[in-house]
């Protein structure tokens, strides 16, 4: 069905606006994107930092979307529940400015580190891409890696900026590629009439 494909198609905008919000703070005069942290933006002029917030507000939004679409395909409650809840820290992100406990929903991001090993283990049996398995499994290993890493100081602070921005990224191209290889699964499914 082309609403099915094209709500799974609108995850493409997650690493297209996430790549928007890294370079943001290119053009803020002062703003330092190797030390500061992207939720920084939002305590910018109005301008930046509201495009910085409305940014996440539409990624979180799409990671939503994309996570009841996928479900339709196959029942996976585990990519549900965990693509769901990291797509409403990132509506709170955007709702909610660095300072507050609510910007991250109490350390809810941190449910990104399985969120591609579930979807390939719960969608394991209607992937046609080994090479996704393997890049999705890998992708949590390097989620591991960052949370290690920045929890025990092996990432200096005054590259903070860099190192979120390079994690922020390998976080969100993950969903394009898994947007993709979900309409792979669509086109295997006789039933269904994508015209893609």
């Amino acid at each position: 069905m082309k609403k099915d494909v094209f709500l799974i198609k609108q995850a493409f905008i997650i690493p297209v606006l996430a790549v928007i919000n890294i370079i943001l703070g290119l053009f803020v005069s002062g703003y330092d994107v190797a030390s500061q942290r992207i939720s920084e933006l939002a305590l910018e002029t109005p301008f930046i930092a509201y495009t910085h917030r409305i940014l996440d507000i539409i990624i979180g939004i799409s990671m939503c979307i994309f996570a009841v679409q996928v479900f339709k395909l196959v029942k996976a409650y585990f990519s549900l529940l965990t693509i769901f809840a990291f797509g409403l820290t990132w509506i709170f992100a955007g709702v909610f400015i660095l300072t507050s406990p609510l910007h991250d929903i109490y350390g809810l991001t941190n449910v990104l580190i399985i969120i591609p090993l579930i979807f390939v283990i719960e969608y394991r049996e209607v992937l046609k891409s080994k090479y996704f398995v393997t890049y999705s499994i890998l992708t949590s290993l390097i989620h591991i890696i960052f949370f290690w890493f920045f929890d025990y100081g092996f990432f200096s602070q005054d590259y903070v900026g860099i190192t979120q921005r390079i994690w922020v990224f390998i976080t969100l191209i993950w969903f394009g590629i898994a947007a993709q290889n979900s309409i792979l699964m669509i086109k295997e499914q006789p039933h269904m009439d994508t015209d893609l």
